[in-house]
């Protein structure tokens, strides 16, 4: 029988957040072995050919996001003949690029030491980017099938697969270190276990939805076929700007400050994405929920979907930065050491960056619902620009490195981007004045920053080090925090709101 909306959306957030949680753990502990054993030079290597394969993820065209927004009506609908035609043109679409990315990864091949700005003598560097590269190609050609179970409101389904198989991995992977310290079987292993996790999800879905295989011929009507390329095109300038404005990063650290910068500099990365992920767990995992009102079209309910969406993402900023602001640097300290910590101040530009990618998450859910990719298609081509150009003049004229980086990435969110893309939901998809989430956003904001002040002067009285001062400052950030978020949202209307669903629940289960 088929779940509820709410139903559907707490297991997938629950779900998702314990498994996110589990595979943050274990990935802590091999990043730990790695950096032991392979040092930060190849960890600087796997974030910067990590960063050149998300430009080559330009070919995907955002795809994957038009395909699960097609899938909502028939999938709500249970129109399966429309199901099988649209799955089959995606399986097209996925081969094709698959062969693209090859192509064009390969053409990367001959500029790959201009990239790599190291004095460290790295062999196999080739070998260790087609590694890369073929991991990355591998997936494409199982993609569209991921969409279909995501699609129905089933993606707890993908997270519970894809944990499995991270785990089985990066227990072969640790024992593969210890014993060899060798990076070109490290990255073997993850290609046998890719794959293994793709063929498993692709039976899922075969079984689950046995009429895919039916050989009768569906056709698309041509509203449908004008509405995916028009979804496509509006995704791929998207796809653009968030591509130029996070994934060219560690290209630019390496090439004008050096490969151990983008070492260090992901270790930090690491913490703050898997923070940032995290949360999205809770966030996206309602994206499919959303789309189904969208579906009914009652604009009254969806811009108070919106305000509680807001809500719940800001809550999870809130708490998870106040943490970070108190225990980022000293949780580096005790993790790697003195010799792996960035300043203070590039330190807290990683901080204020999270938070504004965060803030963008429910306009990500809301576009994603709503397929609004088309009416924001030029958005990303500014925001690349933006960032790009200042990126680089402070690399290059300032000398400001890392934070020059970070503060190009801001002020593109920031001054424009975020705004663009709330333009865009209010307009097109809430109807609705901006003016409602200008409000919003900014007494989030200042509020945060005034909890975040408050909480890291504090931490200078705590003169506990180690593990336990870690505990001890995190502990104080979020009472701290907590008594303050009571004395400033007890009567919030979204608040009072999110209390009364965990209370429903919470008797359900009961």
């Amino acid at each position: 029988m088929k779940k509820s909306r709410m139903e559907y959306s707490v297991l997938n957030s629950s779900i998702s957040t314990v498994i996110f949680v589990l595979k943050l753990l274990i990935q802590f502990i091999t990043r730990t072995y790695f950096i032991r054993y392979l040092g930060v030079e190849y960890l600087g290597l796997n974030g910067l050919f990590s960063n050149i394969l998300s430009l080559l993820s330009l070919a995907e065209l955002g795809i994957g996001t038009s395909i699960i927004y097609s899938l909502y009506k028939p999938l709500a609908i249970e129109d399966k003949p429309q199901i099988k035609a649209l799955m089959k043109l995606y399986e097209k679409a996925y081969n094709w690029i698959g062969l693209i990315v090859a192509v064009a990864g390969m053409a990367v091949v001959p500029f790959l030491h201009n990239m790599v700005n190291t004095t460290d003598h790295l062999g196999n560097i080739t070998l260790i980017y087609l590694l890369f590269l073929s991991n990355s190609v591998l997936s494409y050609f199982f993609t569209y099938k991921r969409s279909l179970i995501i699609a129905d409101q089933r993606s707890y389904i993908v997270n519970i697969n894809d944990f499995i198989f991270v785990v089985i991995t990066n227990i072969v992977q640790i024992v593969s270190l210890y014993f060899y310290q060798n990076f070109i079987l490290y990255l073997l292993i993850q290609i046998i276990f890719t794959l293994a996790s793709n063929i498993s999800i692709s039976l899922k879905v075969s079984k689950d939805y046995p009429y895919l295989k039916e050989q009768e011929k569906a056709i698309l009507s041509t509203e449908t076929k004008t509405q995916i390329k028009k979804n496509v095109i509006g995704n791929l300038s998207s796809k653009i700007g968030g591509v130029v404005v996070m994934g060219t990063d560690n290209i630019m650290i390496s090439y004008f400050v050096g490969l151990a910068s983008v070492g260090l500099y992901s270790n930090y990365l690491m913490i703050v994405n898997s923070v940032q992920n995290l949360c999205k767990q809770v966030t996206n995992s309602i994206t499919a929920s959303v789309g189904n009102y969208v579906v009914e079209g009652d604009r009254k309910k969806l811009l108070s979907l919106f305000k509680q969406h807001l809500f719940v993402n800001y809550t999870l900023i809130y708490f998870s930065t106040i943490v970070l602001s108190a225990v980022l640097n000293s949780f580096i300290h005790w993790w790697l050491g003195d010799k792996y910590l960035l300043s203070m101040v590039t330190s807290g530009l990683i901080i204020f960056n999270l938070i504004i990618q965060m803030f963008r998450n429910t306009s990500f859910v809301f576009i994603d619902a709503f397929g609004l990719y088309w009416n924001q298609r030029w958005k990303a081509v500014i925001e690349a620009l933006i960032n790009l150009v200042l990126s680089l003049i402070l690399l290059n004229v300032f000398h400001l490195g890392i934070n020059g980086v970070l503060i190009g990435t801001i002020v593109s969110s920031l001054c424009y981007v975020m705004w663009y893309e709330a333009y865009v939901i209010f307009k097109y998809g809430l109807k609705a004045s901006m003016k409602i989430f200008i409000q919003l956003f900014f007494s989030y904001l200042l509020f945060l920053l005034f909890v975040i002040g408050i909480v890291v002067y504090l931490q200078k009285f705590i003169l506990i080090t180690g593990l336990i001062g870690i505990f001890v400052k995190a502990f104080l950030a979020v009472i701290i925090g907590l008594v303050l978020f009571m004395l400033r949202y007890r009567t919030n209307e979204e608040w009072l709101y999110l209390l009364g669903i965990i209370k429903r629940l919470f008797l359900r289960r009961r």
